[in-house]
């Protein structure tokens, strides 16, 4: 088996990227404004006039299957209290391929890169997420409402 993590920009993902992430690694769009799929409809599916924010995304593969990724942006939240800018951590795992550290391995991959950096404020929107970003070394992390 071969790990390989690619980093990219969400403005600028290939076709079979954008297409398993619409089909089978997201959760179908719940309304939220935050949705992947609703970030990779306006930018691929529809396309509506930008520019549209980054998003640095992690695709982890295994062999020949894309079976997770993790993306980071920067996000308004509320902490203490006061409007901060969040560094965002928003994964999806293949459930096939969960509780093997793929989310890890990706949300690793984004620090490495200097795509987030772990003393600055993290949002998450998904219990889970906590503990993965907190093993990653994020010192401040807050769970969210997407």
């Amino acid at each position: 088996m071969e790990f390989v993590i690619k980093i990219k920009d969400i403005n600028k993902l290939g076709l079979i990227d954008v297409t398993a992430i619409m089909s089978r690694l997201s959760w179908p769009d719940s309304g939220s404004s935050s949705s992947i799929q609703k970030e990779l409809h306006k930018r691929y599916v529809e396309p509506t006039p930008g520019p549209h924010p980054e998003m640095a995304i992690a695709l982890i593969w295994l062999d020949d299957t894309l079976v997770g990724w993790v993306g980071t942006r920067l996000w308004p939240e509320k902490f203490k209290g006061r409007d901060v800018t969040a560094q965002t951590v928003e994964c999806f795992t293949d459930p096939e391929y969960r509780r093997r550290g793929i989310a890890r391995l990706g949300l690793q991959a984004l620090m490495s890169a200097g795509k987030l950096n772990a003393s600055d404020i993290v949002s998450v929107y998904a219990p889970e997420v906590i503990n993965i970003a907190k093993n990653c070394g994020c010192r401040i992390v807050l769970l969210c409402e997407s």
